[in-house]
């Protein structure tokens, strides 16, 4: 017998693997074998308040210097990787018309000014801005001055000479070199867009565009990004489907974009039974085909359900374009499993709808009772809903930053085994001799596993569970275990509706 036992301890010893507890599933993480590299990360879309942001503004000029500030102090927490930054022409820089009905644009507004306090912030901390327009002005947005005739549509070459002269004056003039990126018109697939679906007038809009950024020198800094479509939207009036939109602008337009880029607002069910990484791994085919980045430019949950509409209706400052679930926890499952899944099925980045309530209104018309609420805080809580903890973040905060900040720009994003565990999903990330792994359990049990990782390492570990999220005193995520040793492997013990983070970056 005793034979037996050191018998059975010297096999253990010269495995590949240290011994694991019986019955328990071990997935190997391998450095050589990558879904994406140089991963661009994960951010939010943050725009400069267009009701806000200035003295002219509908509401005046609430956000003050304190409100940036605190804005400010989350973000460098966060670490966004990948900012989108949305406006219209006319809410910042197109001043008027001349009596040949050409635009006249002025830089020099405390419109702009406001508009760069986010790109100033970007250029600082070195992110990936995506910047664009909801739509030809007057056409979407503020159609009530009866200026829609200006502008022909998407395909106006003084609408797109315009936009050069913005970039000239943001990238070349200012330095914005963060500036990476432009999307010519918000969802154009959409019903409510200013194109209605017109595949041939966006297309020939972003063609017009493309070619403007190569003959004016911009291409060294910036590229046309699209289609900014939203994929499970059909718009009938559209000869294309959501999905096809993606299709065709990989087979019409490939040369004249720089990234490809898409919008999904899924549900918690397309989340746990797979279809959400299946629908957006066809979306993504034709462009990674064509050896291009594709990334989600906006990505929310909603949940669609009766409850979520009753809690609008409740809420006397929710405009019907809410999602009432950011006050709750699973909020941030939710959207950390929309991540890790967005991860690994070769998604270079995520910018999550929205930072900040204060920011959006329903059809932008300023109503302070139909705030777009989908931000992780609202800035203006107190002004806007005389409440000071409006102001305070949500519980998504604490997985979503998790996401963005531990995985840099630059990193590899690893391919792991499958796991055949109900309700676990993880997905790595290297970034030089670091790694993380964030793992999502939406099962009703507790999993153990272990995991094989290419060196030895010592992590940290955040826990996300519903009343357990340990914070620092400023109130951001604390790891609840530091100095883990893990030997060429850990055992992970993941709770019931929770997500863990595990990562060797120490920050």
């Amino acid at each position: 017998m005793r034979i037996i036992q050191l018998l059975s301890l010297l096999t253990c010893l010269l495995s590949q693997y240290a011994c694991s507890p019986k019955n328990e599933a071990i997935i190997t993480i391998n450095p050589n074998n990558e879904i994406s590299n140089n991963f661009i990360g994960n951010g939010v879309q943050w725009d400069a308040y267009p009701h806000a942001s200035t003295e002219n503004s509908d509401w005046g000029k609430l956000m003050t210097e304190d409100k940036w500030q605190m804005n400010y102090e989350r973000l460098d927490y966060m670490q966004p990787k990948l900012l989108r930054v949305v406006y219209q022409a006319n809410w910042r820089y197109l001043v008027g018309f001349d009596k040949a009905n050409n635009p006249i644009v002025n830089f020099d507004t405390p419109e702009v000014e406001a508009l760069e306090k986010i790109l100033s912030y970007a250029q600082k901390n070195n992110m990936t801005v995506l910047l664009g327009e909801w739509g030809t002005p007057f056409h979407v947005h503020d159609v009530a001055a009866n200026l829609g005739d200006k502008f022909s549509g998407a395909n106006d070459p003084k609408w797109i000479d315009i936009i050069i002269e913005s970039l000239q004056y943001f990238i070349i003039d200012k330095g914005y070199t963060c500036i990476k990126y432009y999307n010519l018109v918000n969802e154009p697939n959409g019903t409510w867009a200013s194109t209605n679906g017109n595949f041939k007038e966006w297309s020939e809009g972003a063609q017009l565009l493309a070619n403007k950024i190569r003959e004016t020198g911009l291409a060294e800094y910036v590229s046309v990004a699209g289609p900014d479509a939203v994929t499970l939207h059909d718009n009938p009036d559209s000869e294309y489907t959501g999905i096809e939109w993606v299709d065709e602008c990989a087979k019409q337009l490939d040369a004249d974009m720089g990234i490809y880029e898409v919008h999904d607002y899924t549900s918690t069910e397309s989340l746990q039974n797979g279809e959400f990484a299946k629908f957006n791994s066809r979306a993504a085919k034709y462009p990674l085909e064509k050896g291009k980045q594709i990334i989600f430019g906006e990505l929310g949950c909603h949940t669609g359900k009766p409850e979520n509409k009753a809690r609008i209706e409740q809420d006397p400052h929710a405009g019907i374009d809410s999602q009432i679930d950011i006050f709750d926890y699973s909020y941030g499952i939710d959207m950390a499993d929309a991540a890790i899944q967005a991860m690994n099925i070769g998604y270079s980045g995520t910018a999550a709808w929205a930072l900040d309530d204060a920011m959006h209104t329903d059809g932008d018309l300023g109503d302070k009772n139909k705030l777009k609420r989908w931000g992780m805080w609202n800035s203006l809580g107190t002004e806007l809903c005389n409440n000071p903890q409006e102001e305070e973040m949500r519980p998504w905060f604490y997985t979503w930053s998790l996401m963005c900040r531990y995985f840099p720009a630059g990193s590899s994003i690893l391919k792991t085994e499958e796991l055949d565990i109900d309700g676990v999903r993880l997905t790595a990330g290297i970034s030089g001799d670091d790694l993380s792994i964030a793992l999502v359990n939406t099962s009703e049990t507790e999993q153990t596993f272990t995991i094989a990782i290419p060196n030895n390492t010592t992590f940290q570990r955040f826990l996300y569970i519903d009343g357990e999220r340990s914070l620092d005193e400023d109130g951001f995520p604390k790891a609840i275990e530091t100095n883990i040793k893990a030997n060429k492997q850990i055992t992970i013990q993941i709770p019931a509706n929770s997500f863990v983070l595990y990562t060797s970056l120490d920050f």
